[in-house]
């Protein structure tokens, strides 16, 4: 069954963080995993000079401010306008408003003509839309990439989140210890499952573990696809 997050529950959290709270984290990152985040998600995705690049569901604009710094076109889109309105506000802070443009839209319909970008990136989005909204995500993002174009997308370990809901219930069972409860995350998905998306999508694609907190449990042969963080493909489009 299809469920949908409210945008007004990402705008409230916006507007109680505040701006400083969104440069500590996504544009002058404090924490070392906020960090190590833009560092993998930037390097694989390369933005170069004079590139079209597209961050879907770009937040407050982390990716579109990274690709911008490197002189590329970015255009950033997502459904909650207070997020977009601290990525204008950001990106005149951070003097790349010249090369950056924020729209509110929906992902399973992307405001863009056919084959307008280079490159496109989706970081810790799809695990907030169903499977079937995938599928509607990946044939648009098809559409408006232009012919051999590449994109990172990045998202949660679904394993390793269920193991870490087993292992709070059981501390809960011991020590009664509060469980974390988040229903945002309704979307995660396996590498296998999301690779046949891909593949029926007319994507080629690589993929690799990461753990912005821990990077060597990406690193662990056999265990990573349990205990990493973070999957990440570079995928590619190709005709049929």
């Amino acid at each position: 069954m299809s469920r949908e997050i409210n945008a007004e529950v990402y705008n409230q959290n916006v507007l109680q963080e505040g701006l400083q709270v969104q440069i500590d984290n996504y544009y002058q990152p404090k924490y070392i995993s906020q960090k190590r985040r833009i560092d993998i998600i930037s390097g694989l995705l390369d933005p170069q000079p004079g590139q079209k690049i597209i961050d879907i569901g770009c937040g407050v604009g982390t990716f579109v401010y990274a690709a911008a710094k490197q002189k590329a076109i970015a255009y950033g889109l997502d459904y909650s306008h207070e997020s977009l309105k601290i990525a204008k506000v950001l990106s005149e802070k951070f003097n790349t408003e010249i090369t950056s443009e924020f729209v509110t839209g929906s992902a399973l319909s992307l405001p863009y003509k056919d084959s307008s970008f280079d490159k496109v990136v989706i970081a810790d989005f799809i695990e907030h839309i169903t499977d079937a909204e995938k599928e509607i995500l990946l044939k648009e993002v098809h559409r408006v990439l232009k012919h051999q174009a590449e994109g990172i997308i990045f998202t949660p370990n679904a394993i390793r989140e269920k193991i870490g809901d087993a292992y709070w219930s059981i501390r809960h069972l011991l020590f009664k210890h509060r469980i974390p409860q988040t229903d945002l995350h309704y979307g995660l998905i396996h590498r296998g499952g999301f690779e046949s998306m891909l593949k029926k999508n007319s994507f080629k694609f690589s993929f690799q573990y990461a753990d912005t907190t821990r990077p060597y449990l990406a690193q662990m042969p056999i265990m990573n696809h349990l205990l990493a963080l973070n999957l990440i493909w570079k995928i590619k489009k190709y005709e049929l």
